[in-house]
């Protein structure tokens, strides 16, 4: 079975690879882009540039690889949440993680108007930490 037009939008989105061309065809202009807190540079970031450079250009700044993998898709009327999972290296440390998240995507006229993210940030914080872990 073929994906709904609103499915492969967002399915296009997550094989962008934070592509900018694709993000701007993809996001309405005034986006309304919400990162829970605890997740890197958690906040809520409104408009196309603001999601562009503010966040997407702050995450690929402190991380070498950082990739959003949809893995379920379900949808309800102008909206699809997106089961998956994040997975990188940050650039500082160079530690590894494997997140999971849940994203709600809503869209209008075949572009994204908002995300509602929910992630596992306890491992992208991890990522970050400068210091060694050490076991006990």
């Amino acid at each position: 079975m073929s994906d709904s037009p609103n499915i492969a939008v967002v399915r296009r989105l997550y094989e962008a690879r934070g592509n900018p061309e694709v993000i701007r065809q993809v996001l309405a202009k005034e986006v309304r882009w919400e990162v829970v807190d605890g997740f890197p540079y958690g906040g809520v970031y409104v408009g196309l540039d603001s999601v562009l450079g503010d966040f997407f250009g702050r995450l690929f700044t402190d991380f070498d690889e950082f990739v959003a993998n949809g893995s379920e898709f379900f949808e309800s009327g102008e909206r699809v949440i997106a089961l998956g999972s994040y997975s990188g290296r940050a650039r500082r440390s160079g530690k590894r993680f494997t997140a999971r998240f849940a994203h709600v995507w809503t869209l209008q006229d075949g572009r994204i108007v908002r995300l509602q993210q929910c992630a596992d940030t306890v491992q992208l914080a991890r990522a970050l930490a400068d210091e060694i872990e050490t076991t006990v």
